[in-house]
């Protein structure tokens, strides 16, 4: 293998394939990037087996080769080379990258080591799914701040396409909270769930891309492709919570206020509450009262003007609820436009967070304080 390229175009395309990467991978070879030259291009590969992000760029190429490298230690290495022309050769047990008087030499891993599949490129044409890449992304972003962290119960780190009458709602919970939003633009059957740091990825890769991105279904994957980069997705096997019997089936009362006031007045909180410590909502006649209490620390406690809607103030002078700070903000913090619009059912049952579009909808439960 040996081959010419800028050190621009083999920074970008290190930085990001090698996030696909894990740090600590279940097979020794997949610490590795794998570098594929053929006819003007290098396509490098990169994986954890759940996600496979594959990019091509062209280069003047040489020697056509493969060959796997360390992806910590040569995407460190790629990233702080000057700019200018690179050169790449395989020297047999070391690849060498050379620019102007700067030389590295890097130890190779065992190419024959990787799993073959992973190298494999899936042919997808413009006859597969396009979508609108904007609603979409939102949406994942919107959605993927109720799933669960990883090594939390894999299908819960997911989020689930439930389609069904031409339309598409994704979904997203950790059992502690549930976000739903409804995509207009989208409709593709049997996807199933998908992980969000896998599908995160994917917002990361192609947000800022001009091509169009085509998406491939298959049993067990999802493909999205732009004609430089590939990504491919395993699907998460089993069971999702029943999702649509948690929201509450009636509104005691609605309360509406600006969402950059309460994201203020909640951080603020977060302060004392430490991101975990319950904090209390309560009502006076305009506003909403934010309490914060940490035994060790101290506490405080806000007003947030607001408009209380759909009963009387006095019936609910003495209602309050308490819940999670950091998610509550997470809630609000996902919606688009300057009103948020938080739904309460009763005392010990969810709060529904929206914005001023109903397509987004975030439940929240309650927790006990003392």
């Amino acid at each position: 293998m040996k081959f010419k390229t800028s050190s621009r175009a083999l920074q970008v395309l290190f930085t990001s394939v090698s996030r696909a990467v894990s740090l600590r991978p279940s097979i020794p070879s997949l610490q590795g990037l794998y570098l594929l030259t053929r006819e003007k291009e290098l396509v490098l590969t990169g994986s954890d087996l759940d996600l496979v992000i594959k990019g091509k760029i062209p280069v003047e190429v040489d020697v056509e080769g493969a060959c796997l490298i360390n992806a910590r230690i040569a995407s460190e290495v790629i990233r702080k080379l000057p700019s200018g022309e690179v050169l790449v050769s395989d020297l047999g047990e070391e690849l060498r990258i050379e620019t102007g008087s700067l030389i590295f030499n890097l130890r190779k891993l065992d190419e024959k080591q990787y799993p073959k599949e992973l190298v494999e490129e899936k042919p997808i044409t413009k006859e597969n799914t396009s979508f609108q890449k904007e609603e979409f992304f939102e949406a994942i972003n919107q959605v993927g701040v109720a799933a669960a962290q990883e090594g939390s119960k894999p299908i819960l780190t997911g989020i689930l396409f439930d389609a069904k009458d031409g339309k598409t709602n994704l979904v997203a919970t950790d059992s502690y909270r549930l976000a739903t939003k409804e995509l207009t633009n989208f409709s593709s059957k049997d996807i199933g769930v998908v992980s969000r740091r896998a599908l995160n990825e994917v917002v990361r890769l192609f947000e800022e891309s001009e091509n169009e991105i085509s998406l491939l279904i298959e049993e067990r994957q999802i493909f999205f492709d732009d004609g430089n980069y590939q990504v491919s997705l395993r699907k998460i096997e089993g069971e999702y919570p029943k999702y649509k019997e948690l929201f509450p089936k009636e509104t005691v009362f609605s309360v509406e206020m600006e969402k950059g006031k309460i994201l203020e007045a909640l951080d603020r909180s977060s302060v004392v509450a430490e991101g975990y410590i319950p904090i209390k909502l309560s009502f006076s006649e305009e506003s909403l009262i934010i309490t914060s209490l940490n035994q060790d620390i101290g506490g405080g406690k806000e007003e947030v003007p607001c408009k209380i809607l759909g009963v009387d103030v006095k019936e609910i002078e003495s209602f309050e609820m308490s819940f999670n700070p950091t998610y509550l903000m997470e809630a609000i913090g996902a919606l688009f436009g300057s009103q948020v619009y938080l739904r309460f059912s009763g005392n010990q049952k969810p709060l529904l967070v929206q914005g001023e579009a109903d397509a987004y909808k975030h439940l929240l439960m309650p927790v006990r304080s003392n």
